[in-house]
């Protein structure tokens, strides 16, 4: 983990220098209402905190499944999951995160929260049950820790292009927990963000499909980017993500453990610890062909199988 944290860190101070330095990448314009940025948005407000999230309701409901996305990106990132498995029956809540999508950014005057605590109080305003909780990426971190944290609210949890959090290395941490630093770097990952050039050609990467990424639409993933902060509030995340505790998520429920075969954001020898310490009776499942981007890119076959591990919980 500590090798991806640095090679992460390196790919984006390069990316962002790109960025800067080539003014001919053109950068997208906002389409979206901030305040009502789809039909279904609605808002949770909880401390300083705003969030935003979106509920796509199954007709005959087998279960609830609560969603949350990865790092740079938002709830969008779940739609595609989510719609199909609506279909089979499950109602899907897609939360972003603070700092992310549509929900608040922490500043340095920010009473900032424990994602699980927001996360948590959200789960409880919707409903009193235990919840499936899906996270993707970064989101994966945050859905183990609310497992960690809240077993009483979490039925099982769906794990998908993700691996467990071992925690930044010191040099690391003390860069995001450095006022200066985040405001240097935070404007300049805004200014990334909003390159549809420069996000294109990350999703090729990350997708593992050039013609996924060259039909994406990329607005999806620059629109949030023009919300003041953004950088900056991303940057200051990274220092609230729980490390996992792998010997509680030995004694959890079973999981499931879905990943693509050439994920390279998240790669195998990331996830060597989670693996080692998946519950009796999880799935591992890989999706072949499919990048980081798998929840996205193979949505059907995603579901298919999340909707098989599901059946008899």
């Amino acid at each position: 983990m500590k090798h991806l944290r640095r090679s992460l860190a390196l790919l984006l101070a390069l990316l962002l220098a790109v960025s800067l330095c080539l003014p001919a990448l053109a950068l997208g314009t906002q389409r979206l209402d901030p305040d009502q940025p789809f039909e279904n948005s609605a808002f949770f407000e909880y401390g300083d905190y705003r969030i935003h999230y979106r509920v796509f309701p199954a007709a005959q409901e087998k279960g609830q499944i609560f969603m949350i996305h990865g790092f740079a990106l938002s709830s969008y990132c779940f739609v595609s999951l989510a719609e199909e498995l609506v279909n089979a029956g499950y109602t899907c809540v897609l939360a972003d995160l603070p700092d992310f999508g549509y929900s608040t950014r922490d500043t340095q005057d920010t009473a900032k929260l424990p994602r699980e605590e927001l996360m948590h109080a959200l789960m409880q305003s919707l409903s009193d049950k235990p919840w499936f909780v899906a996270g993707h990426s970064m989101g994966g971190y945050v859905a183990l820790g609310l497992a960690q944290q809240y077993p009483q609210s979490v039925k099982n949890v769906l794990l998908y292009g993700t691996c467990g959090n071992d925690g930044a290395p010191d040099f690391a941490a003390k860069l995001m927990e450095n006022d200066a630093w985040c405001a240097l770097i935070g404007p300049m990952m805004e200014t990334a963000g909003k390159s549809k050039l420069l996000v294109r050609l990350l999703y090729v990467f990350a997708c593992n499909s050039f013609s996924y990424a060259m039909h994406y639409d990329v607005s999806k993933i620059t629109d949030p980017y023009y919300i003041k902060g953004t950088g900056e509030g991303a940057i200051r995340n990274f220092t609230m993500l729980p490390k996992t505790d792998y010997d509680f998520v030995r004694a959890m429920p079973p999981i499931l453990f879905v990943n693509g075969d050439h994920d390279y954001v998240i790669t195998d020898s990331n996830r060597v610890n989670l693996r080692a310490a998946l519950p009796d009776g999880s799935v591992d499942y890989v999706v072949k062909g499919a990048g980081h981007m798998v929840i996205e890119t193979h949505a059907a076959e995603t579901a298919k199988v999340t909707v098989e591990f599901l059946a008899d919980k």
